[in-house]
């Protein structure tokens, strides 16, 4: 039914000012500018990765999803109404809904991708996976797994994170046990190993020194370096995440920082990290 992670909206006060860091230095192109939303490809094929639109700093606007069909963009607008969520809009191409914990879902099919290169010899050729601080990770899962159609890869012990795939990638969505409703991280891939480490020197030129990795994490099995955007995203380059097969059997993960970098190279996962990826809110609860 859905088939891959298309793109992801985050929110900034001046979407402007943060074109440039997004363009020059993590390597997205412009694509389109309509209704205060700045959208944005990476090298590969789908229309756009990232949008960055007006709002408040760190919150996430939306999420971009694919369906194989009009068929399957049916069956699931069905499927949600029989959910007590809300369906924002609805069509043969579109449905875009609330998800349990008010997240915007946007998922569509027949959306042209480029069929010109990228201008940029450098940058991530799509978007990877996003992480997702969720107040009721049950609920989530089950949101995810039973209206969604999305598949458990693996977790760590007593579900604090969820990986969710949606095809052969191992996850596309990982699910994040929180105290509120967040923007955890958001990761974008490149080709290989090679690139991720031509990236953290690009980065480092830039002024943007990685916050954690380079490193390899057990769940997926893939290559990391994570920063922090200007406005406070966590972001991460990353490659080689692992494929997998309908014969996949879930595993559960010790919560250890040896399997959060099983090279034990990343410098481990410091508390501001950890603080970065709660995203707590700006205003009291």
């Amino acid at each position: 039914m859905i088939t891959h992670l298309r793109n992801v909206e985050i929110q900034t006060p001046d979407p402007a000012e943060l074109l440039p860091f997004y363009e020059d230095v993590w390597g997205l192109s412009r694509v389109a500018e309509t209704g205060g939303r700045i959208r944005l490809r990476g090298r590969g094929p789908e229309h756009h990765v990232l949008t960055l639109s007006t709002g408040e700093d760190q919150l996430l606007g939306g999420i971009g999803l694919a369906a194989g069909s009009e068929d399957d963009v049916a069956k699931l607008t069905e499927r949600l109404r029989g959910e007590s969520v809300e369906i924002l809009t609805a069509n043969e191409t579109r449905v875009e809904f609330l998800d349990p914990e008010g997240r915007r879902i946007e998922v569509t099919c027949g959306i042209p991708g480029h069929t010109d290169p990228s201008p940029k010899s450098y940058g991530p050729d799509r978007l990877s996976h996003i992480v997702l601080n969720t107040v009721n990770l049950a609920a989530a899962k089950d949101f995810y797994t039973r209206v969604l159609g999305f598949q458990v890869s693996d977790t760590y012990e007593n579900d604090q994170m969820v990986f969710l795939r949606c095809n052969a990638q191992h996850h596309s969505v990982v699910l994040a046990q929180g105290e509120w409703t967040s923007l955890n991280h958001v990761a974008f891939e490149v080709r290989d190993t090679d690139e991720v480490m031509k990236a953290l020197g690009r980065m480092r030129k830039a002024g943007f020194d990685t916050v954690w990795g380079p490193g390899r994490h057990g769940p997926g099995g893939n290559v990391f370096c994570y920063f922090i955007d200007p406005v406070g995203n966590v972001i991460e380059y990353t490659a080689e995440l692992l494929e997998v097969g309908d014969d996949w059997v879930p595993g559960e993960w010790a919560r250890t920082q040896e399997n959060a970098d099983v090279w034990g190279t990343g410098g481990g996962i410091t508390p501001a990290v950890v603080k970065a990826m709660s995203n707590p809110p700006r205003k009291p609860v």
